[in-house]
């Protein structure tokens, strides 16, 4: 009677079995930690979508505001607080709201006896004349807290009668970004005047581990007249 031997086709040996055992595992562990690495890259670009749309929108609507400007602006020492008068606005005490003179139908004239430059309406009324202060209000007056580097942005319109009203044009703006020197986080917005145009700079970042979005443009003043004081 012939011995019999096993053949290598008909099963595997128990060192092959750790083999690929262990191969299993790798590859196991490294798919689940590509797929982590992806999810996670996914969700860091969704905020950081989020945080330009964000930023993008607010500065828009502060840019329109100041587009309409027409003194001199005044600008607090920290940079955060800007007043300006505006062009056409008047408070309507029947619905308790400001109607405004489209810009695109505003005429600009020039009064010879007073060496003046005016505004009017297309029917050639004066256009009537508004304050208005923007500024980003923190949402904390304690510096220690987290809060303390994150406002909204509010804009108030009076008028010399008293009228009075405040919008907010955007949330919890605010970012961990530091100065240059490193020692302090910058403000979510800030201003700075130049010449006849503003400097605005928003900065938004509203988780420590996202990326960091900034907006800075010159806007210009297109309605400020040196010699309209």
């Amino acid at each position: 009677m012939n011995p019999t031997h096993p053949r290598p086709e008909e099963g595997s040996t128990l060192l092959e079995i750790l083999i690929a055992t262990t191969v299993f595992v790798v590859v196991l562990g490294l798919s689940l930690a590509l797929a982590t690495s992806f999810a996670r890259f996914g969700g860091d670009a969704d905020a950081d979508a989020a945080a330009q749309f964000d930023a993008h929108r607010s500065f828009t609507r502060v840019e329109s505001i100041l587009r309409q400007g027409w003194s001199t602006p005044e600008l607090s020492a920290s940079g955060e607080l800007l007043e300006i008068d505006l062009l056409g606005y008047s408070y309507n005490g029947s619905t308790g709201e400001w109607d405004r003179i489209l810009p695109e139908t505003w005429r600009r004239g020039y009064n010879l006896s007073l060496g003046q430059y005016y505004f009017e309406d297309s029917s050639g009324s004066p256009l009537p004349v508004v304050q208005c202060s923007l500024e980003w209000q923190r949402l904390s007056a304690d510096p220690a807290s987290d809060d303390y580097h994150f406002g909204d942005v509010v804009c108030t319109i009076f008028d010399s009668l008293g009228n009075s009203s405040s919008s907010t044009l955007a949330t919890r703006i605010g970012t961990y970004q530091l100065n240059e020197a490193g020692t302090d986080r910058l403000p979510g917005l800030s201003f700075e005047i130049q010449g006849l145009s503003i400097i605005v700079q928003l900065n938004l970042q509203r988780e420590s581990d996202h990326v960091p979005y900034s907006v800075k443009s010159r806007v210009k003043r297109r309605n400020f007249i040196e010699d309209s004081q």
